[in-house]
């Protein structure tokens, strides 16, 4: 049977991608998408997830709904933060939808959570402002998700900041609240995960030569990627960049894609210069802060071959 999937997203290119894989692969339910600020404002990673829906066949009536959500923070940062980047363009490159937004992501959240039979599968690909207001809306919602896949986080692996990957640098008292709030099955996709398996132009010429919407326009996307990345050093020696979201996605699909540890996780929400990091205790330390597994590592071609088999899903070019 498939998983039934929410896909909480800040959507630009690496979102962009993962809501195809969870939208076309038959082993996932994509119930809905939910928006989020971050990337950018919430009405540009709303048209964003919109235009990514209607592209692969998914969107209009009867399609996955877009609900946008939160265009800020659940409660001040130390520094206020633009709900943009200057660096990223705000629309995809994709044709404009037709299709209009539907209800708010919170009410949708707490509503679609209250009313399922089964486990639902939640993951956040942006700041974890959404499900952090729909917990604290109703937090009963919490036995409802069987699985939390979080695209947040890092160890050792440098990120928005020296110490802090960008969304939970972004919202850090949301994450704080979603990691403490008892959800079961916590799996944090790190950056440490996402960087050991960058996709080169060898990758995304072999995601063209499959020949569908979805596999072109993720290779067009990761080209992109590839050359913006040209401003790490690391990144450009390799001609590669990660493509964070959909890691986690992926998880769903196989879950030895990733390298897993057990650990508790506690996130910095006061100290200015180590704001919004992610501090991992592992077995045999003392346990502090909210039981997690983390994915610090991640198998590239498992990676890609999962790539392949879900976006080979939808319309063919042509």
């Amino acid at each position: 049977m498939s998983v039934p999937v929410v896909l909480d997203c800040d959507t630009g290119t690496d979102d962009a991608v993962a809501i195809m894989v969870a939208a076309l692969h038959p082993g996932l339910e994509l119930l809905g998408v939910t928006t989020v600020w971050g990337n950018h404002d919430v009405r540009h990673t709303t048209d964003n997830s919109l235009r990514v829906l209607d592209l692969v066949g998914r969107g209009g009536v009867g399609g996955v709904g877009v609900h946008p959500g939160w265009n800020g923070p659940v409660r001040p940062r130390l520094e206020e933060l633009p709900t943009g980047r200057a660096d990223l363009p705000a629309t995809l490159p994709v044709p404009a939808s037709a299709t209009a937004a539907r209800g708010p992501a919170v009410e949708w959240l707490v509503e679609t959570l209250r009313g399922t039979t089964r486990p639902v599968t939640v993951v956040p690909t942006g700041p974890l402002t959404n499900l952090a207001a729909a917990v604290a809306a109703d937090p009963g919602i919490v036995e409802a998700v069987g699985g939390l896949v979080v695209l947040g986080g890092t160890h050792r692996e440098s990120g928005v900041t020296p110490y802090a990957e960008r969304n939970v640098w972004c919202d850090p008292e949301a994450a704080h609240d979603v990691l403490t709030a008892g959800f079961r099955d916590v799996l944090l996709v790190t950056m440490d995960a996402t960087f050991s398996a960058p996709l080169t132009a060898a990758d995304t010429a072999r995601l063209r030569a499959v020949g569908t919407v979805a596999a072109a326009t993720a290779a067009d996307f990761v080209d992109a990627r590839i050359d913006w990345y040209r401003r790490d050093p690391a990144m450009a020696a390799l001609g590669a960049a990660p493509l964070h979201d959909p890691l986690a996605v992926a998880c769903l699909l196989d879950p030895a894609v990733v390298e897993v540890r057990e650990a508790w996780t506690t996130v910095e929400r006061t100290d200015p210069t180590t704001y919004g990091a992610t501090r991992f205790t592992f077995a045999g330390d003392e346990p502090v802060g909210a039981p997690v597994r983390v994915a610090l590592g991640a198998d590239h071609d498992r990676f890609l071959d999962l790539l392949e088999e879900a976006l080979a899903a939808g319309p063919r070019i042509g």
